[in-house]
C-alpha cells in the first residue's frame, strides 16, 4: 500500500494507520485493517472534519443509465 495523506507522515503508510493509531505489522493484518469498515468509517469521519484535508478520494461514478448511451 502507497503512502497517502497530509503531511510529512501520511495519514497511511505499510506500518501504521494514523487515522485509527494502529500498528500494522503483517501484510495480512495491513490488508484486513485497511477493507475494514471500522476503518472506511473513521477515515469518512476524518474527512468531513477536515475538509481541507482535500476529502476522501473519489469514486467512479457509472453513468445514470447506460442503455441510452448508443
Amino acid at each position: 500500500m502507497k503512502s497517502a495523506g497530509v503531511g510529512n507522515g501520511g495519514l497511511f503508510t505499510e506500518s501504521y494507520c494514523n487515522i485509527c493509531n494502529a500498528q500494522l505489522i503483517s501484510e495480512s493484518q495491513r490488508v484486513a485493517h485497511y477493507e475494514s469498515k471500522k476503518h472506511a468509517n473513521k477515515v469518512r469521519l476524518f474527512y468531513m472534519l477536515h475538509p481541507e484535508d482535500g476529502g476522501p478520494p473519489s469514486k467512479r461514478l457509472r453513468p445514470d443509465n447506460p442503455t441510452l448511451q448508443q
